[in-house]
């Protein structure tokens, strides 16, 4: 009988919890979002919306640039939803990341966007900030809620 390590096997479970939740987590319009937001900004790098899913009980990200859908918030990104305060930290390789608390159309707080941008040393972290805040509020002006996030494109 052939035996398969503990740690393969666990990492086989994983991967498919991981595949598992993903699919449930869909959220077609928020990835369009992701898209179309990243296409109007050539400054982006990276685009992430954690969101806690209408049904669910974890904040995830549920739509971005770098795949990573399914995974759940890490401490920073819970920082950000309990606070309403922006976070920034400069990225392994020079960029600016903002973290910023994601509205609804009505101003309702649904969870966070991170977001990363192309950053020179010596750069104004401020000018970014304030470039995060403005696409935060283009995402906000077209969420009507948190529900429409995981409604179909067409």
């Amino acid at each position: 009988m052939h035996r398969i390590p503990k740690a393969a096997a666990a990492a086989a479970l994983l991967a498919l919890a991981w595949s598992a939740r993903a699919e449930v987590q869909a959220a077609p319009y928020a990835q369009q979002l992701v898209d179309t937001t990243l296409a109007a900004h050539p400054e982006l790098t990276i685009l992430a919306l954690h969101v806690t899913p209408p049904a669910g009980s974890e904040n995830l990200i549920i739509a971005s640039n770098i795949g990573r859908i399914g995974k759940p918030a890490d401490a920073d990104d819970l920082a950000v939803l309990d606070s309403g305060r922006p976070r920034t930290e400069t990225t392994k390789t020079g960029d600016l990341s903002v973290e910023l608390p994601m509205h609804s159309a009505d101003g309702k707080t649904i969870g966070v966007i991170g977001s990363t941008f192309h950053f020179a040393p010596g750069g104004n972290r401020e000018v970014i900030v304030r470039q995060a805040e403005r696409i935060r509020d283009e995402l906000a002006a077209r969420t009507r809620t948190l529900d429409a996030l995981f409604q179909p494109t067409h």
